[in-house]
């Protein structure tokens, strides 16, 4: 966690040294990563980096949670859009995640960069990602489907959420066409509701 010094440096220095860390991490594995090309960058003096950061590993926990805190919005916005209807957000998060892609091109590739070159790391072990899956927990609107328990809610959840992310990386890692991997989201979307959904008795 960055020490409250980092937080008090003006907006400017501070986003210096973050897009330095976080295209040195994007370029290299973290083994690889070399806090003097970092500052060199951020044109700050070594001394300076210890005021606000304990080592590398604290900088890039950092990085990773920037990142996050992106994708916790565009889950969280993508779920008011669809009025909290758990089975309408992976197409809504899809086409939100694709749009900001398309308005922040660069940004993105960076964030393309650190997990092709951490891909053999578990990121989650040097940080408590927020858990995307809880937050639709509590805010969505579970009227109309079968899942009543907690257990069941995040298992579908789950599902719905990993589908998304696949479509996501089609997309972002393998080049294949947008409206293609929309189209098959759309179709696991769809087999998934068929369990999920209450149906109503048949007439007789």
């Amino acid at each position: 966690m960055p020490t409250q010094t980092f937080f008090n440096l003006p907006p400017p220095k501070r986003e210096k040294l973050l897009h330095a860390a976080v295209a040195e991490f994007a370029r290299r594995p973290y083994g690889e990563v070399s806090i003097s090309r970092i500052i060199q960058a951020a044109e700050i003096p070594r001394g300076s980096f210890y005021q606000y950061f304990t080592d590398k590993t604290d900088l890039f926990r950092h990085v990773l949670r920037c990142c996050d805190k992106l994708l916790e919005t565009a889950v969280s916005r993508s779920l008011d859009s669809c009025g909290g209807k758990p089975m309408e957000l992976p197409l809504a998060l899809f086409d939100r995640v694709l749009a900001y892609i398309q308005a922040n091109r660069d940004d993105f590739a960076l964030f393309l960069g650190i997990l092709r070159q951490n891909a053999g790391m578990d990121a989650g072990q040097l940080l408590a990602l927020p858990d995307m899956v809880l937050l639709v927990l509590e805010r969505a609107d579970w009227s109309g489907l079968t899942p009543e328990s907690r257990e069941e809610r995040l298992a579908l959840l789950g599902m719905l959420l990993s589908c998304a992310g696949q479509a996501l990386m089609a997309v972002c890692c393998c080049g294949m066409a947008a409206a293609e991997c929309r189209r098959q989201l759309e179709l696991r979307t769809a087999l998934i509701r068929r369990g999920a959904e209450i149906k109503e008795d048949n007439p007789c």
